[in-house]
């Protein structure tokens, strides 16, 4: 779901006293301020590396999308707190161990280490993101109904989306000069094409005996899809010269084109209108909850 505020790169944590005075707020929320000491915590995690090429344009840009996402951020940790809702220690460490797959211990600990500062606080950090799937899950929950009423509406719609256009399976042998493509093709006489692909074929397929599987009109170069589309199953096709050498093809399967039937599709579809609703309920949701809301962005500052 396309929800900036679900997939946060970076939370701020709660103000810290320094000896003399605290950070200045730039952000406040109701009764929730960010300091500029978070802002800009923030912000670093989210410039790409090679920062310093980052144009000015493009960090004004940045900050207020920045901006957008701590305030969207605030609300739904507000609204966290008035529905009563947390999460576990259990629950951090589920996803914790999902995201540690595929990477060696020291080598996991040291990326956290530069980005986050240290292992406890990206769990902080886990823990905010996993409280906010839960407050966004809670909004849309009620929204997101789909009845079979609906989803026959949307295929009836969009029944170009589900028609499936007609299919060839190809083998091919692709050889760089003429002369050795009307050798080849005379081998093919006597010769199973997939022995005759793997032995002489430049083409990556080769290794596959030529197959070049199932594809469309529009999936293939032109030169391929003249030819292809016309051959009987079985035959062997005339040398076709492209940019990219000498080719011989031979049709394996056809498959006619036809529509998709709204049984086979139904679950797709959906899900489709699902993620519409959701998406849908989620902007209405935050319209209010800004509409409703003391915010105060100090421009100035950032």
């Amino acid at each position: 779901m396309l929800l900036a505020v679900a997939l946060l790169v970076a939370a701020c944590d709660e103000p810290k006293a320094v000896e003399d005075a605290a950070p200045p707020a730039v952000i406040i929320v109701g009764d929730q301020e960010i300091t500029l000491v978070e802002f800009k915590e923030a912000l670093r995690r989210l410039l790409p590396e090679g920062a310093s090429e980052f144009g000015p344009e493009d960090l004004v840009n940045l900050k207020r999308s920045l901006v957008k996402q701590l305030v969207e951020e605030s609300l739904v940790l507000r609204e966290a707190r008035r529905r009563g809702l947390g999460v576990s220690d259990e629950e951090v460490l589920v996803e914790v161990e999902a995201l540690k797959k595929g990477y060696m211990g020291e080598e996991f600990t040291e990326a956290i280490t530069a980005r986050y500062g240290s292992v406890e606080r990206w769990k902080d950090e886990i823990r905010r993101k996993l409280l906010i799937r839960k407050v966004i899950d809670g909004i849309i929950s009620t929204s997101v109904e789909v009845t079979e009423e609906e989803a026959r509406a949307y295929y009836e719609e969009h029944i170009d989306e589900y028609r499936v256009p007609e299919q060839v399976r190809a083998r091919m042998i692709v050889v760089a000069d003429e002369k050795e493509a009307k050798a080849v093709r005379k081998r093919l006489r006597r010769e199973k094409f997939e022995d005759v692909a793997r032995e002489v074929s430049i083409g990556p397929e080769a290794e596959k005996g030529g197959d070049l599987g199932f594809f469309s009109r529009g999936e293939m170069p032109e030169e391929f899809e003249k030819v292809v589309f016309k051959l009987r199953k079985g035959r062997i096709s005339r040398i076709v010269k492209t940019p990219y050498g000498y080719h011989i093809f031979r049709v394996e399967e056809r498959k006619k084109g036809r529509k998709l039937r709204f049984e086979d599709v139904v679950d797709r579809i959906v899900e489709k209108i699902e993620r519409e609703k959701a998406d849908r309920a989620f902007i209405e949701w935050m319209a209010a909850a800004k509409k409703a809301a003391r915010i105060e962005v100090r421009e100035e500052l950032l």
